[in-house]
């Protein structure tokens, strides 16, 4: 099947409709069992910096070129406008480099031996821990043993705890 466009969210729109997560558009790509194979991919294709990223949920878009990503999102905010009757022109859009991101939901749980702290997988109640993360700061990733100590105090076996942590002036912030 052939990707024609993506959605605000980044999912690939099929020419019959078929949502399809990280492809662009004008790729051949062919939906299986086991995910999604790229047949003929796009010249606006990358490889992800990140080695979680395919099962990681906290990106959606690693696999587009820069110059892609800034035209997507401008594009996006448009439309957006432009359905409330509003006519903008969108000044540049600049897009965030590796280890730059800035703000998180985590979420951690209790395992039998310790914890989990990760972002959900795409879709799912899968956690995926990502102790080498190439899109969050650094500040961000040194959080990591702390947010795992906050895991044993605040979430179960069978329930996690959500955990948005954004870097702030005096440090990493954490809203649980």
């Amino acid at each position: 099947m052939k990707i024609q466009s993506l959605t605000h969210t980044g999912l690939g729109r099929a020419e019959d409709g078929t949502m399809v997560p990280r492809t662009l558009p004008s790729e051949e790509v062919e939906v299986t069992d086991d995910g999604v194979r790229i047949v003929s991919p796009s010249a606006d294709r990358v490889s992800p910096p990140c080695r979680h990223y395919k099962s990681c949920g906290g990106c959606a878009m690693q696999h587009a070129s820069d110059a892609f990503v800034a035209a997507w999102k401008a594009s996006t905010v448009e439309r957006a406008l432009s359905a409330q009757g509003i006519e903008a022109t969108i000044a540049e859009t600049i897009t965030s480099p590796i280890k730059s991101r800035r703000r998180a939901k985590l979420a951690g749980r209790r395992t039998k031996k310790g914890t989990l702290v990760g972002f959900h997988a795409r879709a799912s109640d899968t956690l995926v821990e990502v102790p080498d993360c190439q899109l969050l700061a650094p500040e961000l990733i040194a959080t990591l043993p702390a947010l795992n100590a906050l895991t044993v105090l605040a979430a179960s076996r069978k329930a996690e705890v959500a955990m948005t942590v954004s870097m702030s002036v005096d440090g990493p912030d954490v809203h649980i």
